[in-house]
């Protein structure tokens, strides 16, 4: 037997019908659940040609009942079945479902066995690809070893680009879950199942454990146990709340409000009380949840507190949530799109980054909206205008634009004004750990020169700690790297200035000492000339030990890795600048003079200018007013007291030794630095 459809074949192919093969199989799946059904089982049969022969699924749900058959199969665009469970649906497929084999299939035929009366009866039905517009079907049969509902539909005539591995587990777990997690999950308690080639799909697999959470409310005299399931990928489903009674019947859903949010916050969430065990399930479901359907104050007053729970409770995991999505932001900024801006690289500007990424980060966290859908240019200006706000008096005023953005609730505001605060503070400390750390280096300095001198020697002490601190020379020179090249080339021809005759020579112990630097130091940075040129900037350090006076005779010293240098074509480019910085704890009257010879340069210490190979001559002194002078404004800022570091620092050391020294140094390379 026959029923017509009321529509053509080009009518069902232009409903929206899917072509994709896994969502077709959810569309039978849901069928079966739409009919009761607790077990959904899919499996298939393949064919000699390493394709498939057949693809069932069968189901334990109601079946198809013959009476209604006209209403159900004979309509399109429109379904009769209206269980509970196609009531947790947000949307339904209006009859589409069945026609979905089409992508994957030319004939689909229903074996259905069900209830009527006290009868079980079956019937086939048939549909055709290449026939939409007609559904086969033979009278019913009463069963009377039977006593058990529920559906088979087998799918023949298999498309050849679906193969066995099409359907395995790895293929369509995925889609299955996308698909079911959150139905799955939800009637749990039913023991509701999908199994895939004997293979049961595991919900679990697709919930993020880090951001779910249970809580228990007592509001009134009745308690709530909320769920928050957070799904490791985007479902079908909208983001939903569920309502269900002691018993564990579903009463009622609604949208949980945050389904508009723009980041991927996957989320359902399941509520169970008792409260709702006097309220019947149609009019939770049609009315969704809204407060005016109950009479009693007591009763909205109830579900007003917990729709704000549950608020409450998914806006605390979306921060969370957002914090680590942040740090990917934030990095994509940087790395990606390139919009951060660009900060210098020495401590300053290292600290001014850091407070930028902490504000972004918090702002991202607490409202994505604010760089929701921005071009890379939007971003760019964006991220410049709040560094820029950071930086200036105007800090305050950054919760004013926000606000102006996207309309802060007074708690937003609230919040945002002690985000600002935070960061501020953290701004605060680590600029404060900054300056401390570099002061405790200082005074070590000083101790080791000035009271230990005579304990200490250049290389186990001062060198060591400056290697650690090349700041003290400049902020720009604490970021140069080592130039091993250059390193290695001083080395191979060190016997030049030993002066010996070639580099086999072993030179006496009275001559190497007389001879060889102290300690060299040898870094090199990019930097750009008076023109905006770039160039090469190349430091040696030559380090004194306390006890040594910075005389022309040491002086020489320098000048003679200066001539070295100048000799060889691999270090004179005219894009490569030379500085030589010789230090003690006091210079001599020759010394003095030479700073007299090149005071109208308006550089203090220059003692010798050739080109691009300058020469200067410091006292530690020297060093130290320049980090002074350097750090001015920031100590007027944060009134900072030096005198109590540099107690600490000699309270650090009992008796004063060569063990005194040491432990000063390994403070300072160890602790500090």
């Amino acid at each position: 037997m026959k029923i017509p459809l009321s529509v053509k074949n080009q009518s069902v192919e232009s409903s929206g019908i899917t072509k994709d093969f896994g969502e077709a199989l959810c569309e039978f799946i849901w069928n079966g659940f739409e009919a009761n059904a607790t077990t959904v089982i899919i499996s298939y049969i393949p064919n000699v040609l390493n394709g498939i022969d057949t693809i069932t699924i069968s189901d334990n749900g109601d079946g198809i009942s013959f009476d209604n058959l006209s209403d159900t199969f004979g309509a399109f665009l429109a379904s009769q079945k209206n269980s509970y469970s196609l009531k947790a649906k947000t949307k339904a497929n209006k009859g589409k479902g069945r026609f979905s084999f089409s992508a994957f299939s030319s004939i689909a035929k229903w074996n259905t066995v069900y209830k009527d009366n006290d009868e079980y009866k079956t019937f086939s039905i048939t549909l055709s690809d290449a026939n939409k517009e007609e559904v086969e079907f033979d009278e019913p049969k009463v069963i009377y070893d039977r006593n058990i509902t529920g559906t088979e539909v087998s799918f023949f005539n298999i498309s050849e680009s679906i193969y066995p591995s099409d359907i395995s587990l790895e293929a369509l777990e995925y889609c299955f879950l996308k698909e079911f997690a959150w139905f799955l999950y939800l009637n749990k308690h039913k023991s509701i199942k999908i199994i895939l080639n004997d293979q049961e799909i595991d919900y679990s697999k697709y919930i993020d454990d880090n951001f779910s959470s249970t809580i228990s409310k007592r509001i009134n005299e009745f308690d709530f146990k909320i769920s928050l399931i957070v799904w490791n990928e985007k479902i079908k489903e909208k983001f939903r709340s569920y309502y269900f009674d002691s018993n564990d019947a579903l009463k009622g859903s609604d949208n949980t409000s945050f389904n508009n949010n723009t980041v991927a916050f996957n989320h359902s969430v399941f509520i169970q009380s008792s409260f709702f065990d006097k309220w019947d399930k149609i009019s939770l479901f049609d009315t969704s949840m809204q407060i005016a359907i109950y009479e009693e104050t007591d009763d909205r007053e109830i579900i007003k507190s917990l729709k704000k729970e549950i608020q409450e409770l998914i806006a605390e995991k979306i921060k969370l949530f957002m914090i680590g999505k942040a740090d990917e932001e934030v990095h994509k900024m940087m790395t990606v799109r390139k919009t951060f801006p660009k900060f210098p690289d020495d401590e300053y500007g290292k600290l001014r980054k850091r407070d930028l990424v902490r504000v972004t980060k918090e702002l991202y966290g607490f409202e994505p909206r604010i760089f929701y859908k921005l071009n890379e240019l939007q971003e760019k200006s964006l991220l410049a205008f709040l560094n820029l706000l950071l930086g200036s008096e105007e800090r305050e005023n950054l919760l004013v634009v926000v606000d102006e953005l996207v309309k802060l609730s007074s708690s937003q505001r609230k919040q945002f004004a002690d985000i600002l605060k935070k960061t501020h503070l953290e701004y605060i400390i680590d600029t404060i750990s900054f300056v401390e750390n570099r002061y405790q280096i200082i005074e070590i300095l000083k101790a080791i020169i000035y009271d230990l001198g005579k304990y200490a020697n250049e290389r186990d002490h001062v060198q060591r700690i400056i290697e650690h601190n090349y700041w003290l020379f400049g902020e720009q020179y604490n970021l140069a790297s080592a130039d091993k090249a250059m390193n290695s080339a001083l080395e191979s021809y060190n016997y030049l200035l030993y002066g010996a005759k070639d580099a086999t020579e072993k030179l006496s112990e009275e001559t190497e000492v007389e001879r060889r630097m102290d300690i060299f130091l040898c870094s090199s940075l990019k930097d750009k000339d008076s023109y905006g040129v770039q160039i090469e900037e190349n430091i040696v350090v030559e380090l004194k030990a306390p006890n040594i006076t910075l005389s022309k005779k040491v002086l020489r010293q320098v000048e003679d890795y200066m001539d070295f240098i100048r000799s060889k074509p691999q270090f004179n480019s005219q894009y490569r600048r030379w500085k030589f910085i010789a230090v003690a704890k006091k210079v001599d009257d020759d010394i003095k003079n030479r700073y007299e010879t090149f005071k109208d340069k308006g550089r203090p210490g220059l003692v010798s200018l050739t080109n691009n190979y300058e020469i200067y001559a410091l006292t530690w002194d020297d060093v130290f007013e320049m980090f002074d002078l350097r750090h001015s404004f920031m100590l007027d800022k944060l009134k900072y007291d030096r005198d109590k570091i540099a107690k600490e620092i000699n309270e650090s050391f009992s008796q004063e030794n060569r063990d005194a020294v040491n432990v000063l140094t390994e403070k300072a390379i160890c602790e500090i630095a």
